[in-house]
Formats: C-alpha cells, structure tokens, sequence
C-alpha cells in the first residue's frame, strides 16, 4: 500500500500542490452552468495516511481529462473542502471539493458605494480584490453599451450577490474558462463571443446497445419548450421631469398559443424613456423568452462546458441539425478503472459521461434574475457632508455619510423632504454639515435614498437644555459663516406662555393687504437707531388715556394739506428754546375761555397790513415804560408822566381836565369844537 500511484497511463487524471502523483483520481464528478458557480467533486487515493489540508485549501486543484479531439481537457477550482474517508488495500481515499475563485466572494460580505461607473466597471472594480487568484482572472468580452450609474449601493451582501445582481440587472452572462493551475470568469453580452468547441460538431448517435467509442457523440437529445409571457411593460419615475412619459413597453411572442400574456412592472429601472425602450424592456423581455426552447442532451463530450458553442449532426434530428446550440450547463461524471497496489494502471476505457441542457444559439441569452435585491428595513441615520457649511443643489439635494460607510464614499445628492413642496412656494430648510438626518428609501431600495428629518445626538445638542425647557417649542438657526442665530420659541408653561423672535439682522414683513394686531395690555418698542414709517393713505390711533412722546432732539411735521388738532381739557406745550410757526396764509385762533400769555423776554409782532382788536374791555399794562409810537408822533408812559410828541395834535370831542392843567381846559375845549390842532409850531422855530 505504501508503493507510489502513477497516473501516467491514465484518461483522467487530478493534479495539486502536494506534487505529482500525491493524490490521483479515482472518481470526478460535477456542475457547472452559465450564470452559475462550477462545483467539482474529486474523490482521490493516496500512499499518505495524514494530507496536509492546511496545503490543500484555497490552493488549485487540477483535473485533467484526456479526450478524442484536441487537447485534454482541464477542470480548474480552488480545493474549499478536504475529506479523509478511509483505507482500503489500495491506499487512503480523500474526497475533495473544487469551486472557483468567485466562491471566495461569496464568503466576503461588504457594504460599500460606487459613483458615477458603468455596471461592468463596478463588477471589475469589486473583483480585482480577488485577481491572483486567475490568470486572468477576469475576462471583458462585452459588446454592447451601458449607461453610467450615479449611484449604486453594495448593501449587507456578499460581493458575489454584488456582483451577480449587477449581472443580472443589466442582462449580462458569465461562464468560466479553464487551464492549468487557473481559471477564467468571463463576462458576455451576445452569443457570438462564446467559442465554439474544436472541431465544431459532434453526431448524434442514439443508444443502440453498446457504447460508441470512436468518437464523442451525443447519446441523447431531448428538445424541451415551455410557455413564457410575450410581452413586458414598464413605468418609472424621475423626479427631474415628473410630467415625462416613462411607459415603455416590448414584444416578444412565441408561435404557440397564449404567448402573448403581458408582464407589468414597477419601477422599470431606468431614469430615460429612451433608456427603457431601447435597453431595459427588451433584456426583461428576452430574460422571460430564454426559458422557451432548451435541449437535455447527454453524451461523452468532456470539451462541452457551460459556454461553449456546439453543432449537432446526424440522421435522426433532422428538425435541428441547421442548429448551433449554447451550452447552458453540464454535469460532468468520470470514474477510473481501479488502481491496483503499488501500480499504476494501462489501457483503461474510455469513462467520462456528461449531461448538457443546451439552448439554441437564435433564442435569446440572458442570465435570470434570481439574486435577492437588499432591502433596507426601516429608516437609517446619516451624518451630513459636504464642502463648507451647507452644501446643496438647485434641488435642495445634500450629500451624507452613512455610519457603515467605511470609506468615506458619501451618498448621492439625497432629496431632502419639507413639509410642503411645489411650484416656487412651500418649505425649504436645508440640513446643514455636522447634522445627524434619517434616511428612508424608496421602496427599500439602497440606491434610492431619501432624507426625512433631524435627530439630535452627543455632539449636536438641543437649543434649550432638557429637561429644564421641555414646556419650549423652539426653532432656531445658526448664522452662515457668522457667530449668530434667528429664531422663533413658543413657552407653554402655565402662567408663563410667551412668543419669542430673535432676528440676528434685518426683518421684513410684507402685507399684501390688511394687517390687525391685538396686544391685551402694553406694548413695549425699543429702536435703536432710525423708524421710518409711510402711511399710503389715512392713519388713525385712538388712546384710551394718556400719551406720552419724548424725542432726544428734533421733530418734523410735513402736512400735505390740514391739520386738526382737539384735545377735550388741557394742551401744555413747553419748548426749550426757539418755537416758531411759517403759516402760508391766515391763521385763526377760537379760544373758548381766557388767553394769557407769558413771554419772560421781548415780545416783537410785525403785521405788514392791519391789527385789529375787538374787546369788551382792554387793558395794556407796562411796569416800566409805556410807548406808543405812529407817523405823526409818539406817546410816553412812564413814571414820570404821559408825554405826548407830535408836530400837532388833534383832539375832537369833549375834554374833561383835572388837576394842576384845569386852567388850558377851556382853550383845549375849544380847539376840539373847531376841530383845531392842540399844538402849533413856533413861528420862531422854523
């Protein structure tokens, strides 16, 4: 038991790490399917009764198969499980298990954003992570265009299903390729870049009895049709231009009957109409019309892997032979003859056997979308980022940071939602840098995310401390690259309700018509600086009881047309200095009672025409000295006595004299009867 195995001789034969010949093949079995991950079985024999597995796991492990056309054939994987199973007299049996590389990734879950790629380039960037594990390790044949994505989420899965969903959203195949020590992933989009096995065709030859081993032969070949619906539709929506049409709709029936069932769907997938026209609805379609035709066929064809093209020949199938055929998986089988002790082995038959499901090259080829979308359950909290303070679009749109993005990606532009929205009016309030926002998602979808509100957390805190103010209802902001704030609080305590506004600056209130207020005891107004006030038309103010107005210096009435002033008792004036009145033209004063007037100086009236004063009784009164003065003379008072001047004076009427002038009465009387001067000017002073 303790003699070397050779493998030389051998039509299958495995290869690893361990070196040559240090396990060999006793049996292969396996899958492998396009849009799918290959799953070989290797059950091998060996001298050694302890294999390392720590040298065995996460190393290739090889499979090579001889066959009757070309070269051997290769089935490539990483070794992901190692098995002691026992002995026998030909040695220890070890059953291994092969997968690809991408299996890998399957184990890997990450969470993470891409912005502003294609979906192949997103595919390629999260498995570079794995490159040395291939040779290639992945292989670009992609012929058709795709659009570049703003935002595409990884969320809570696997790069696998990452990476398989973004496969299967945009109608994107893979298969692999295999050699020596490697494997390929290789992404395609049209059949023409599958290859063709070598040689191109191989018959079919039906079981009649005994094996065929002249050549590779199909054995068994069963066409398969199923129904599908006919017809998809679609709609979507873009917020940019809510008012477009975002139908789309696509057509692909079959000739059986009821193939023209239509399948509805919503949302499409798409932002563009032309973009689900001419892109999205077809792939759906085509992915439901690539169930229809498929062919189970079995055989000894060890080349024919999933995503190799193969033409059949014969007599018997006459209805497909103009076909070629995509296979679309195998399961492969390979049993070798038994390995006797010590010895290798020779002439052994030929023993490989697979089963293929194979689809017609003119169906269409599109991988089913069976991944699981990642749902976000309920809403997330984010940190808002972005450059300086605030940071926005023309749509209100911020930037934040989810708490499980470790690479610092930030979300796309996210909308942010008011509570009221239209056109050019409702509510705008903007979250700011630093604020920590809920974010809920369209339909659960990572890649469409939506702002809902505010939270307060350790480093933002509440305006007021609670619970000190929890009875205060406050809104306030924060100035923009300042150290101020407006805001806007409500006090709800029993017995101390009050309104508060604080304006860091300015205020403006514009009224398009009326405006009342109500304030049921005082009112208080403080300006610091200048008021100005234009009334457009009439201005009344009743004042139940007193007013009181003082002004630091000057005050200036301007009055278009009237003034009317009454007051029902008294009205004091009192002015510190110069009081004075321009009045255009008359000025008339009704005065009810008494008048009296006190001027501690000078008091000067200039009429330029004509002072008339009409009285019961009038008295004029001077302490000290008495004038009054005409054109024709002047009359003194003072206390030394009256003194008259004049060139002459005229007395009309009678004349009553007392005292020490008694004796000039009579001539006085008589002058005033003749109506003659009581002067005369000296002859002698002329």
């Amino acid at each position: 038991m303790n003699a070397p195995f050779s493998q030389a001789d051998r039509i299958g034969r495995f290869h690893t790490d361990l070196g040559k010949d240090a396990l060999v093949l006793l049996r292969f079995t396996g899958t492998d399917a396009m849009n799918a991950l290959f799953h070989y079985r290797v059950e091998a024999l060996s001298t050694d009764p302890d294999v390392k597995f720590d040298d065995l796991l996460g190393t290739h492990g090889r499979v090579e198969i001889d066959n009757f056309v070309g070269e051997p054939v290769w089935f490539d994987g990483i070794i992901t499980r190692a098995v002691w199973v026992g002995v026998d007299e030909n040695g220890h049996r070890y059953d291994l298990e092969l997968r690809p590389w991408t299996w890998l990734a399957g184990k890997r879950r990450n969470q993470r954003i891409f912005h502003e790629q294609t979906a192949p380039e997103i595919i390629e960037a999260v498995l570079n992570a794995y490159g040395a594990l291939g040779d290639p390790h992945v292989e670009n044949k992609l012929v058709n265009a795709y659009p570049t994505l703003e935002y595409t989420v990884q969320y809570r899965e696997s790069d696998l299903d990452f990476v398989m969903r973004m496969m299967q959203r945009f109608g994107i195949s893979f298969h692999f390729t295999h050699k020596d020590g490697s494997h390929t992933l290789v992404m395609t989009d049209s059949v023409d870049e599958h290859p063709t096995i070598t040689g191109e065709t191989r018959p079919y030859k039906p079981v009649d009895g005994h094996h065929q081993q002249e050549e590779e032969h199909f054995e068994e070949f069963r066409p398969e049709r199923n129904i599908t619906t006919g017809a998809y539709r679609a709609a979507d929506y873009n917020f940019k231009t809510p008012n477009a049409s975002m139908e789309t709709s696509y057509d692909l029936p079959a000739e059986y009957q009821q193939s023209d069932w239509e399948s509805y769907d919503y949302p499409g997938d798409y932002l563009e109409n032309d973009d689900g026209n001419n892109r999205v609805a077809p792939i759906r379609m085509e992915q439901e019309r690539a169930l229809d035709r498929q062919i189970h066929a079995s055989g000894d064809i060890a080349p024919l892997k999933s995503g190799v093209k193969i033409g059949v020949t014969g007599d018997h199938l006459p209805s497909v032979l103009k076909e070629t055929y995509l296979c679309l998986g195998a399961t492969h089988s390979y049993v070798s003859d038994a390995y006797a002790t010590g010895g290798g082995g020779s002439g052994e038959t030929y023993a490989y056997a697979g089963r293929f499901l194979l689809q017609p090259v003119s169906a269409p080829m599109r991988p089913q979308r069976v991944t699981p979308i990642p749902v976000v359950q309920g809403p997330q909290t984010a940190k808002v980022v972005g450059q300086g303070e605030i940071d926005c679009d023309e749509y209100g749109r911020i930037l934040v940071q989810f708490h499980w993005d470790l690479d610092g990606s930030y979300s796309m532009r996210c909308r942010v939602s008011q509570n009221w929205a239209s056109r050019g009016w409702g509510g705008m309030i903007i979250p700011r840098i630093g604020m920590e926002v809920v974010v809920e998602f369209l339909e659960g979808d990572p890649d469409k995310p939506l702002v809902t509100g505010c939270v307060y957390n350790g480093a933002n805190d509440p305006p007021y401390a609670l619970p000190d103010h929890k009875t205060k209802s406050v809104f306030k902001t924060n100035t923009h690259q300042g150290s101020g704030f407006n805001e806007l609080s409500f006090e709800d305590q029993a017995n101390e309700e009050l309104i508060y506004m604080h304006g860091q600056k300015d205020q403006e209130i514009v009224i398009q018509n009326d405006r009342m207020k109500t304030i049921g005891r005082d009112e208080s107004n403080t300006i610091g600086q200048d008021r100005t006030q234009s009334v457009g038309q009439n201005e009344t103010m009743n004042v139940g009881q007193d007013q009181t107005e003082t002004i630091g210096r000057d005050v200036v009435y301007t009055v278009g047309q009237n003034q009317q002033e009454s007051y029902g008792k008294d009205h004091v004036q009192t002015v510190g200095n110069i009081h004075k009145q321009d009045i255009g033209t008359d000025h008339l004063v009704t005065i009810g009672g008494n008048h009296e007037e006190t001027v501690m100086g000078k008091s000067t009236l200039n009429v330029t025409q004509q002072i008339t004063n009409n009285t019961g009784e009038h008295t004029l009164m001077a302490f000290k000295k008495f004038v009054i003065k005409g054109p024709g003379g002047k009359i003194t008072i003072d206390p030394s006595g009256i003194t008259m001047e004049a060139p002459m004076i005229t007395l009309k009427g009678k004349v009553a004299m007392g005292g020490f002038g008694t004796a000039q009465v009579p001539t006085l009387q008589g002058a005033a009867k003749k109506a003659l001067p009581l002067v005369e000017e000296c002859e002698k002073k002329k």
